[in-house]
């Protein structure tokens, strides 16, 4: 599926997506400016992750029963997450962050799960065209942010994200096709251990990539000595990394299988994320943000089709919890990071942190490769 087949009625799911990939890396680049605002330490800073992420998880766990009502009101909370981060006060930050992952945990899977019904034969291609619109969002996020530094506050770009995310609840509330049609064909309930195997490679997937998007711009502010729009640049490199490998993976799955793009995926993504943690300096940095960038691009979609073509006769009703698990491993892993950061090793060494991650997640791959053949099921279909 191509950017130009998406069907006019998707055009609000495309829309908001969008929005959704600026918001969901909206702390790294803010982080640097309002930390220094705050006079607050990494670590303390860190506590933002945790508030966006555990709320981002008790979102999603409702967000597969309802899509268009998930869709409105996540677009309102994240709303008023923003409009309250934008008032610039530490005391509040915690809470603008809660209301902004509560809005993130309804939308993403919500927009996920309709994206992925309404293309049976083609899910893998679709979700990554779909996440592709995420990355553009993701990508652009701190080059805005760059644009803005030593000219206006963070908070001015806060106040217009927060007016596009009361659009996009608009147009999510007219769009009455947002609920996928019934699945084209039947298929036999999961069991609950590959749903555990599914919701625990999210964790791991979601804490890693945004361990790495939400600390590679302080990550390159102190190797590079100094609050620059440079390291600003690091973080979007690393997005558009991101952008770049989900459009290359919806061309590449029409020549090679799921299972192989995902094997040499993560292959890529950890050969990256070991360069980030032994960088010395913000070139290297770059370098190993654009390879785990490349390489984590196509693991979400390739994860979500895996899961929704499981569960394809329910719509994959019920199981917003596997991708609440997602959310917590945004918020452990990013705050598990910030206290090794906090540290005297130096900022490095953070980035062990999505680097385990990324070698669980070849463990679990295995494991999930193994029990699919025991039981005689192709993992990972087209």
């Amino acid at each position: 599926m191509s950017a130009a087949a998406v069907r006019p009625a998707d055009a609000a799911l495309y829309g908001g997506f969008l929005l959704n990939g600026v918001v969901s890396v909206l702390l790294g680049p803010v982080i640097p400016e309002l930390r220094f605002a705050w006079g607050v330490t990494p670590a303390t800073a860190a506590s933002l992750f945790v508030a966006q992420f555990a709320f981002s998880a008790l979102g999603a766990v409702v967000a597969s029963f309802d899509v268009r009502r998930s869709l409105v009101c996540g677009y309102g909370a994240i709303a008023v997450g923003l409009t309250i981060l934008a008032t610039g006060e530490w005391s509040l930050a915690r809470l603008a962050m809660a209301a902004v992952g509560l809005g993130l945990g309804l939308t993403i899977p919500a927009t996920n799960l309709a994206v992925a019904h309404r293309n049976p034969l083609r899910r893998g291609a679709a979700l990554a065209t779909l996440n592709l619109t995420w990355g553009a969002g993701a990508m652009a996020c701190p080059l805005v942010f760059a644009a803005l530094r030593g000219r206006l506050p963070a908070t001015a770009a806060l106040w217009g994200l927060a007016a596009a995310a009361v659009v996009a609840s608009a147009a999510a509330a007219a769009v009455r096709s947002a609920s996928p049609p019934p699945a084209a064909e039947p298929t036999v309930a999961p069991r609950f251990g590959f749903l555990l195997l599914v919701a625990a490679m999210l964790f791991l997937y979601v804490g890693s990539e945004s361990t790495m998007g939400g600390w590679l711009v302080e990550l390159a502010d102190q190797l590079g000595g100094e609050r620059t729009a440079a390291s600003m640049l690091v973080g979007s490199g690393f997005w558009g990394a991101i952008l770049a490998g989900r459009a290359s993976a919806s061309v590449l799955l029409a020549r090679v299988s799921e299972p192989a793009l995902y094997k040499a995926s993560l292959a890529l993504a950890g050969a990256g994320t070991l360069t980030v943690l032994l960088a010395d300096s913000r070139a290297g940095a770059a370098a190993g943000a654009l390879a785990a960038g490349a390489g984590m691009a196509p693991l979400f979609p390739l994860t979500i089709s895996l899961l929704t073509a499981r569960t394809a006769s329910t719509l994959s009703r019920g199981t917003g919890w596997v991708f609440a698990c997602g959310g917590v491993g945004g918020a452990v892993l990013p705050w598990l990071a910030g206290q090794v950061t906090d540290g005297d090793a130096g900022p490095s060494r953070g980035f062990a942190v999505p680097l385990a991650g990324m070698a669980l997640l070849c463990v679990l791959y295995a494991l999930h490769r193994f029990t699919a053949r025991e039981d005689g099921e192709e993992p990972l279909t087209s």
